[in-house]
């Protein structure tokens, strides 16, 4: 987090340096906020090799990932099944009057979307199931790791900053935000629905990882989930909050998760049912 803080800026400027060029220019708009996010998993990204080199480790075989036969098959696959499962979801909520379309829709959003949902489901599948996931399959077995990762996944994901007004930036304001990652907390309804959402989320794609030995399938998932639901919201505007089943966005609350343990029953239908955990039971050894 601390590396992530001191990077934010020169990202920051870097980014507004480079909206100039039009097909960036979406750089332009994102706050500092997001830049700080992005720049502590850039960041974790950038320790991911000298931690495996300090702990001993030379490459992704030794976190128990192999090369995948079916990688382009399980990537497009994953993302279809996700995204598909999203939009019909979304769908539906406009139907019920939970949501509405903005007029005119915004479709030349949709690109960057997609740029930014691929990045962010390659940036944490390499961080939680590649990283994290083999560091704890050394001292557990595969259900239990999966658990330990899939909760440390979810807590992580409410320690960014809360929305405000805009701030100057500075090149300690990155710094200057590090109190604020926890200030989510102060809503503890919110964050008990998110956090069960996002610990489903880790477990289907835990699952994904240890079942294939890949993280293509898991990327897949994640993307297009990621795609689906900011697609969603930047076609569409909230209406009615109907909290315990739906949230500020279409991935909070109890009729999410059901919609996340249907995507993973698919996706266990469709790629993993005839698949063993032996291997990994094995190294996990």
């Amino acid at each position: 987090m601390l590396l992530g803080a001191l990077l934010a800026p020169p990202l920051f400027y870097l980014g507004q340096h480079a909206a100039a060029f039009h097909a960036l220019s979406f750089l332009g708009e994102s706050d500092f906020r997001r830049y700080f996010n992005r720049a502590i998993l850039a960041a974790a990204l950038a320790l991911f090799y000298p931690l495996l080199r300090w702990v001993g480790w030379r490459n992704l075989g030794d976190l128990g990932l192999r090369p995948d036969p079916q990688r382009w098959r399980h990537l497009a696959g994953g993302f279809l099944i996700s995204f598909v499962t999203i939009t019909l979801l979304g769908v539906l909520l406009t139907r019920f009057g939970i949501y509405y379309w903005k007029s005119p829709p915004p479709w030349n959003l949709l690109p960057r979307v997609l740029v930014s949902a691929l990045t962010v489901g390659v940036l944490e599948e390499y961080l939680f199931r590649g990283l994290f996931l083999g560091v704890a399959l050394r001292h557990a077995r595969p259900a239990a790791a999966a658990v330990f990762v899939s909760a440390l996944f979810a807590i992580l994901h409410f320690l960014k900053p809360v929305e405000d007004a805009p701030l100057p930036v500075r090149w300690y304001s990155g710094l200057a935000l590090i109190p604020q990652v926890f200030g989510q907390f102060t809503e503890p309804q919110l964050v008990l629905a998110g956090f069960i959402t996002l610990f489903v989320l880790g477990m289907m794609l835990a699952h994904a990882t240890l079942r294939t030995r890949s993280l293509w399938l898991s990327i897949g998932l994640h993307s297009g989930l990621v795609f689906g639901k900011m697609g969603f919201n930047k076609l569409a505007k909230r209406v009615v909050d109907l909290m315990p089943w739906f949230g500020p966005d279409p991935t909070v609350g109890l009729g999410s998760v059901l919609v996340l343990l249907f995507v993973w029953f698919l996706t266990w239908y469709v790629f993993l049912r005839e698949r063993s955990f032996a291997p990994v039971v094995e190294h996990a050894r």
